[in-house]
C-alpha cells in the first residue's frame, strides 16, 4: 500500500496534509476456559498432527494478525461512524466517543 493514499478512498494524501494511522489487531481467542480433559495426552497428540499439517505463517494468522491503514480526514469520520459496514450505520454521532469492549 502507497502510504500517500486513503486506504479506503484512493484519494492522495499530500505530503504535510493531515492523514490517520489505523492499526488493526486481530488476535484469536476460543472465548472458552480451560477444562480438565480425559485421555489428554490423545488430545495433544491430536492437536500437534493437526499443527504439523498447517502452514507456520497460517498458524500465526489464526493466532494474531495486524494491518496498518492509512485514512484521510473525511474516510476517518466515515470509519469511526461504522467501521466494519453494519448495516445499520449511522448508529453513532461524528463527536460521540465509542470504544468497543476490550476483555
Amino acid at each position: 500500500m502507497d502510504f500517500d493514499e486513503c486506504a479506503r478512498c484512493g484519494k492522495r494524501i499530500a505530503p504535510g496534509q493531515i492523514r490517520y494511522i489505523v492499526r488493526l489487531t486481530i488476535v484469536g481467542d476460543d472465548g472458552g476456559t480451560l477444562v480438565e480433559v480425559a485421555g489428554h495426552d490423545a488430545e495433544i497428540e491430536s492437536l500437534i498432527a493437526q499443527i504439523e499439517q498447517m502452514e507456520p505463517d497460517e498458524l500465526e494468522r489464526d493466532v494474531f494478525e495486524e494491518r496498518i491503514f492509512v485514512l484521510c480526514p473525511p474516510c476517518r469520520k466515515a470509519f469511526l461512524r461504522n467501521p466494519f459496514g453494519a448495516a445499520d450505520a449511522g448508529t453513532f454521532e461524528d463527536d460521540e466517543d465509542f470504544s468497543g469492549p476490550i476483555q
